[in-house]
């Protein structure tokens, strides 16, 4: 999992690519399975999920509300990544994802918190099946421990 620093997403619309592109010198981005990257426009938190293996990005709003072009803007990025980086197979081929019926924010103060809950939500809840799915299996039926 890579987490962007917040102030990644402004910097990117402000100055490009070439504006970020050394902010993952060292990082794989296409080894990752996943990439977080908080939006923050002027008042307001939003989060981008980028699932690397199916090549989506996903969008989740604790308000609703739709900024296409964030998505845009990160697919862009991602193309200009791994042109970048040689990286053939991620530079087309790229889904965008709205993700709806989610949890909504009954005020004008919680997008930040609700960032960080999707973003733990999309780190630990893969791990925890994983684990789940692999302890359970390893118990044989004759076992007492209620399943």
């Amino acid at each position: 999992v890579h987490f962007f620093n917040s102030f990644f997403y402004k910097q990117l619309v402000a100055k490009g690519y070439d504006g970020v592109k050394r902010w993952t010198k060292k990082v794989d981005l296409f080894s990752k399975w996943l990439l977080l990257i908080p939006i923050h426009l002027e008042i307001h938190w939003s989060l981008i999920a980028v699932t690397m293996a199916t090549k989506t990005i996903s969008y989740y709003d604790s308000q609703g509300i739709v900024f296409r072009h964030t998505t845009n803007n990160i697919m862009k990025y991602l193309q200009s990544e791994a042109r970048e980086k040689k990286q053939a197979a991620f530079q087309k081929g790229w889904k965008i994802a709205i993700i709806k019926g989610i949890p909504q924010q009954k005020n004008d103060s919680d997008c930040g918190v609700f960032v960080l809950e999707v973003s733990c939500y999309s780190c630990f809840l893969p791990v925890f099946v994983s684990i789940r799915h692999q302890y359970f299996c390893a118990i044989d039926e004759s076992s007492k421990f209620p399943l």
